[in-house]
């Protein structure tokens, strides 16, 4: 389990894998022990909200759960935020900031949305409970997929090398000495138990522990079927397939003869990754729930059907 946790952690991984799944689920673990947590997400379409029967959070802070908040980033809030709450710039924000030619510019211009939104972090997690009441124990990112959310921890690297001055500067100096904190922030890795998403996690992991100067938390499964593996079926299922129509029966071969090679690529995952790798079952409050617990409570329920 991931019991301490910075207070700012990003969850990495490729597209498809789970990293909303992930990002909630570690978001709900700590709200269910008391702290206040924002899951701050950087998607088209936010979609952890409505999985709690709410529309989609935009960019204020909507409370879903008892002490689970979630909002999702827009680059324009970002810069009203920035030069209006923090800088107290009303004027030069209107005038020019939000201006069509510069709000182009600043989305045009490689490595400045990240920026900004490293910023955001950096002020929600210090000076936003003072300037705007917005007081949050954790913060858990649902970064962007794999090659955009990767991008984001070598930025303040990247830019205090440049010798940047003024407010650039001071923002890179301020994100550099977060993302350096291991108390601060931290990253977790999510894939699943398949091909391409093993390969890719393979490589990122590397890119992580090099980018943030530290291994990632964690590499989380999300479906895993470790627990499968090469085992028997087992009574449940053989009594569940005596039932079935040959038809029935072959297709349940074919799923079983799928879940076991998930299994083999996570138990390559597992053997060439050294640090901690976890279920995404193993998060969530009340305990894990394992595929083969699934199948006993399908089997159990067929033998009662009629």
């Amino acid at each position: 389990m991931l019991d301490r946790l910075p207070r700012i952690t990003f969850v990495l991984g490729k597209g498809g894998v789970g990293r909303s799944s992930v990002a909630a689920a570690l978001g709900a673990t700590r709200a269910a022990r008391g702290e206040r947590v924002l899951v701050l997400e950087w998607t088209v379409a936010e979609p952890i909200a409505p999985w709690f029967g709410l529309p989609p959070a935009g960019v204020v802070p909507i409370e879903i759960a008892e002490n689970l908040f979630v909002a999702n980033y827009e680059l324009r809030w970002a810069l009203e935020a920035y030069f209006v709450d923090h800088l107290k710039l009303r004027r030069f924000h209107r005038h020019v900031v939000d201006g069509p030619p510069m709000r182009r510019l600043i989305e045009a211009a490689p490595g400045i949305a990240e920026l900004l939104f490293l910023g955001q972090l950096w002020w929600l997690s210090t000076l936003a409970a003072e300037e705007a009441d917005l007081r949050f124990d954790r913060i858990v990112v649902d970064a962007p997929a794999t090659g955009h959310g990767a991008s984001i921890l070598k930025l303040p690297s990247t830019l205090a090398s440049l010798g940047a001055t003024g407010l650039l500067a001071l923002e890179a100096g301020r994100v550099h000495e977060m993302m350096a904190d291991p108390a601060w922030t931290g990253a977790v890795v999510v894939t699943l138990p398949e091909e391409l998403a093993v390969e890719e996690t393979l490589a990122l992991v590397p890119q992580v522990t090099h980018d943030l100067g530290r291994p990632p938390l964690a590499v989380i499964v999300n479906r895993s079927v470790a627990d499968l593996g090469a085992q028997d079926p087992g009574p449940d299922l053989e009594a569940l397939a005596a039932r079935l129509s040959p038809p029935a029966r072959d297709a349940l071969a074919t799923i079983l003869v799928d879940l076991r090679a998930r299994a083999r690529r996570e138990q390559e995952l597992r053997a060439k990754l050294g640090g901690p790798i976890l279920a995404l079952e193993d998060l969530l409050v009340g305990g894990p729930i394992t595929p083969r617990e699934v199948v006993r409570t399908l089997a159990a329920h067929l033998r009662g059907a009629p």
